[in-house]
Formats: C-alpha cells, structure tokens, sequence
C-alpha cells in the first residue's frame, strides 16, 4: 500500500522539449501531465496504461484536459509534477495536476478527466473493482 502521501512525478527537461528559443515549447507541457498521470496510476492503481489493455480488455482515454501555464520551463530544470485524483464517478476519474520547478515556483497546473473504456466496445464502462480500494484511499488523500 503507497503511503498516503500526494504522489509527485520527477523528470528533468531535455533538450527535446524545447523550442528553438530553448524553452519547453508549450505543446509538451500535457504531454509532461500525461506522463505524471501515468506514473500514478503504476503507483497507486498497481497497474501501468498498457497493463490495463492486457489484464482487464480496457483503457483509459481522457475526454478533458485543461491547463493554465505559469512559467516556462527551460533544459535542465527539475519538474516534480503533483497528481491528486479529485473525482471518480461511475467511470470517470478527475486529477488536477501542479508542475513545480525546484525552487517551488508553478509552472502549470491543469485538470483531466479520462474515462474507462472498454477496448472491444469503446464503450464506457465502470470502474474496474480492482481499483475501488485504492481510489478511494486517493479521494480521502484529497480531503485530507
């Protein structure tokens, strides 16, 4: 069990990232959330994306992103990008995300939504019940 503990994702920006004015070019800046979102559901979920394709036949693909940017993001910065899950209704789950540069100043926050979807269907579909547990303990995290 993950300690109850906002889950927080690290990587540093490359070189890829940025634009030729050597900033993160803003379009990488979901993909920088994605990628956090992906790393807490390995964490407190137990189960990777791809994992949930080939264990449980589904997926889940946002429907909403949102972000509001703060400040930019240049090669070699630290981002410790904060995940909380905020909602989880019948089959949807809401994170608000918080990218931090080392020295605590925001860079972006932003809110996603993504929805479980059955891969034979693209139907929606509920909550897998091997998540019930840990969503739950996530949602009381975001209370706390």
């Amino acid at each position: 069990m993950p300690d109850l503990a906002l889950f927080v994702h690290t990587r540093k920006i490359v070189w890829a990232d940025s634009d030729p004015a050597g900033i993160a070019y803003s379009g990488r800046f979901p993909n920088f959330a994605l990628e956090a979102i992906e790393a807490w559901c390995g964490d407190r979920l137990g189960m990777a994306w791809h994992e949930m394709h080939q264990n449980l036949g589904g997926g889940t693909p946002f429907v909403h992103m949102s972000m509001d940017f703060r400040a930019s993001l240049r090669p070699g910065d630290a981002l410790a990008t904060a995940v909380a899950l905020r909602k989880a209704g019948r089959s949807s789950m809401e994170f608000a995300v918080t990218g931090r540069l080392a020295d605590g100043k925001v860079s972006f926050e932003g809110r996603f939504v993504c929805v479980f979807v059955d891969d034979a269907t693209h139907q929606s579909r509920p909550i897998p019940e091997v998540f019930q547990e840990a969503i739950a303990r996530e949602l009381a995290l975001d209370v706390a």
